[in-house]
């Protein structure tokens, strides 16, 4: 089956022979039928092919055991339940991917809570095993009040701190805050680092990084200092200006760092089904998927 979508720059090349790879299980993939898939599918050529085998290679270098792809000299395949890992449910998520061109549509929500589900965990592992994180995106699984107000000053107890004086309106849901993590400390002091991250799987994320105004949120919390601010995103970022117009902005967290934070032994609640059930739509539409 063709697949009805364009794909540029290297990036989209290695995550299309990612997605690959999933959909095959842990069939190897030799450079020439790669190639000659390469040309139906997504009509890239030798060239970008090899590109996407190199930005592969370097993500697995950067990500070692928690990169659930194999790359050798004559072939590319999947680990042992690659379809497992938390890479593999940010590349499904990613927008403008097989996955969500082809199979998840317009439905948004779940993969939503789903994405900021996976932050937390990340985030929680920011500052090693003594950090914490929580979700405080609504609607909300956790214990969060729905009225904003009550939802700040919920918060501000989680974190051990007081809430702020400043008006907190109403009708905002998060205040463009989808997760907040903190590094707390054992003499109960002031002077806690504190992350605001506005989580996305939209496309368009450069206007995303001003959602969280870090000034706003002093003033709804007692801080000793500014929070950091953060956006987090499923897709990876490359090196140039898009990257650099983020970072101006607060810390990017990408799919690459993501994966990395998260720890090998945790399990983030819905991650593994949903992964499975978008691989196994995927499976059958993919040319060269098939036993």
């Amino acid at each position: 089956m063709s697949l009805d979508f364009s794909i540029q720059g290297r990036e989209r090349v290695a995550d299309w022979i990612e997605t690959t790879l999933l959909a095959r299980g842990t069939r190897p993939l030799g450079h020439d039928e790669l190639h000659a898939l390469a040309d139906a599918e997504i009509h890239q050529g030798a060239a970008q092919v090899a590109l996407g085998l190199g930005v592969m290679k370097r993500r697995s270098d950067l990500l070692g055991h928690k990169y659930p792809f194999l790359i050798h000299d004559i072939a590319v395949r999947s680990r042992e339940d690659s379809v497992l890992s938390p890479y593999s449910c940010l590349l499904l998520l990613t927008p403008e991917g097989v996955a969500r061109q082809v199979v998840v549509g317009d439905s948004t929500e779940d993969m939503e809570i789903l994405f900021e589900r996976i932050s937390e965990v990340a985030l929680s592992n920011l500052w090693g095993e003594n950090g914490r994180a929580i979700r405080f995106g609504w609607p909300s699984d956790i214990g969060r009040p729905q009225g904003f107000n009550e939802a700040v000053i919920w918060l501000a107890e989680q974190i051990g701190i007081k809430p702020g004086s400043g008006f907190r309106p109403p009708r905002r849901k998060d205040g463009g805050v989808d997760v907040v993590a903190w590094r707390p400390f054992r003499d109960g002091k002031g002077g806690v680092p504190l992350v605001l991250v506005q989580c996305t799987i939209q496309s368009d994320i450069l206007p995303k990084a001003a959602d969280v105004d870090s000034r706003v949120w002093a003033s709804w919390l007692v801080l000793d200092f500014d929070p950091i601010t953060a956006l987090a995103v499923p897709q990876t970022i490359a090196s140039g200006t898009l990257w650099d117009q983020l970072a101006l902005r607060g810390m990017v967290l990408d799919r690459l760092r993501l994966s990395e934070l998260v720890p090998d032994s945790r399990i983030i609640v819905g991650m593994h089904d949903w992964s499975r059930s978008v691989v196994d739509q995927l499976t059958p539409m993919l040319a060269g998927s098939a036993p």
